[in-house]
């Protein structure tokens, strides 16, 4: 079924060898959810949900491609196969659904925002350049690890191969390693990774290389990129178009996912989840400079909170997809209920960032304050539409009596 409202949100899209059902991604975010570098059962269900509410792909959040890529305690890991039944179980449940899954392969580079056992972290970068953010000093990377780390984005897409997925995507974006060796002003290396724009490019193509090696033409090979950082010292829209442009003449990619910001500054920072004094898609206009030097299909992610939002945004020409993450947090059945054209019913994002983002700067699993079921699925279950209504009166009208008046009403009650 075609939406009537959405048609070019609901329409199928071809990606490398597969097809997405619809134009709607969960793009990768972080969600607490993850012990000890593994999926957790709680994480599987978590995506499932998303899933069966219609997403058309889900990209899962990062995972280390190497053991200097530990950039905070719940991260998840695809440095050795144990990784491998986790995500079989997370391709398993969203197959289920007909949606598509793609795993993120990682390396933070200087930005790392906690050690594993409470002291200085030690992180690898091109340049010992410190990040802003975190007070962090980097030890510029040997060639040999350079090497190392390389071999470990095609050995971690090789692992996720193995166990179902569908694809992988290359985080280049939001300041991370490939980001930092791609600019001149965290990249003052003299050898030949650094130095000319070519040279910058050398990991990030390397890296890709790497995985396609590893996996073949018929998985599909993405990369996220911010196409502007949004800060004095990050990578600039026609840097990051540079970049698009020459590996996508090399064929190393099915797709771009473009987004905004940096982890490294303050001033990035805030566009990795932009809060509502952000403009719907604002983002899009980035997306469609990537698209108009790209062959390969386009997301767009930023404050994209609305069916009607990423329509538009499709309809002209900006960008193929959108992801759409903290609508779907809000509303896992987003997706289905769009293209029901049942648009009442959907419980919208309005960009607070309180128990999405605001969990995981506290360690705590992901949430929404719409939504309190998101990050526990396995606790709440799905509402069944009782056999036996009830009358029943609820006293108060905070947010206690608000909620409990809405679960009374979806189970049925008068």
């Amino acid at each position: 079924m075609t939406s009537q409202l959405f048609p070019h949100l609901f329409s199928p899209l071809r990606i490398g060898n597969v097809t997405l059902a619809n134009r709607v991604v969960s793009s990768g975010h972080d969600t607490v959810l993850v012990q000890q570098g593994n999926v957790t059962d709680e994480l599987v269900a978590y995506h499932e949900a998303r899933a069966a509410g219609g997403v058309g792909m889900i990209v899962v959040q990062v995972a280390g491609v190497h053991e200097t890529a530990r950039y905070t305690s719940h991260v998840l890991m695809a440095t050795d196969d144990d990784c491998i039944p986790g995500y079989r179980r997370i391709a398993d449940a969203c197959h289920r659904h007909d949606c598509v899954v793609v795993g993120q392969i990682f390396h933070p580079g200087r930005e790392i925002l906690e050690s594993q056992d409470g002291s200085t972290p030690v992180a690898l970068a091109p340049s010992a350049v410190p990040s802003e953010r975190f007070h962090v000093m980097p030890r510029a990377m040997t060639a040999g690890e350079i090497d190392a780390v390389v071999q470990g984005y095609g050995d971690a897409a090789r692992r996720l191969q193995r166990a179902g997925l569908d694809g992988v995507e290359i985080v280049a974006s939001h300041g991370y390693l490939p980001a930092q060796f791609l600019n001149p002003r965290t990249n003052l290396r003299v050898d030949r990774y650094g130095g000319s724009a070519e040279n910058r490019l050398r990991f990030l193509r390397a890296a890709l290389a790497s995985v396609r090696a590893a996996v073949g033409r018929d998985f599909v090979v993405g990369m996220r990129i911010s196409g502007d950082e949004m800060g004095s010292d990050g990578l600039r829209p026609d840097e990051s178009q540079a970049v698009c442009a020459s590996l996508d003449a090399d064929g190393l990619f099915d797709y771009v996912s473009v987004c905004a910001g940096s982890s490294s500054s303050l001033s990035g920072a805030v566009h990795i989840a932009a809060p509502m004094t952000e403009s719907a898609a604002y983002t899009a206009p980035l997306a469609a400079a990537v698209k108009s030097v790209v062959r390969v299909p386009v997301i767009v992610a930023g404050r994209i909170n609305q069916p009607h939002e990423g329509d538009a945004v499709i309809a002209q020409g900006q960008a193929d997809a959108c992801a759409m993450t903290r609508a779907l947090i809000c509303d896992p059945a987003m997706p289905a209920k769009a293209e029901r054209n049942d648009v009442d019913s959907i419980r919208a994002c309005i960009g607070c960032n309180q128990a999405c983002m605001g969990h995981f700067q506290r360690g705590c699993a992901i949430s929404c304050i719409q939504h309190p079921e998101t990050g526990r699925e396995l606790r709440f279950g799905t509402l069944q539409i009782t056999r036996r209504p009830k009358s029943v009166m609820v006293i108060g009208g905070g947010p206690g009596g608000l909620k409990a008046a809405a679960v009374a009403a979806e189970r049925g009650t008068g």
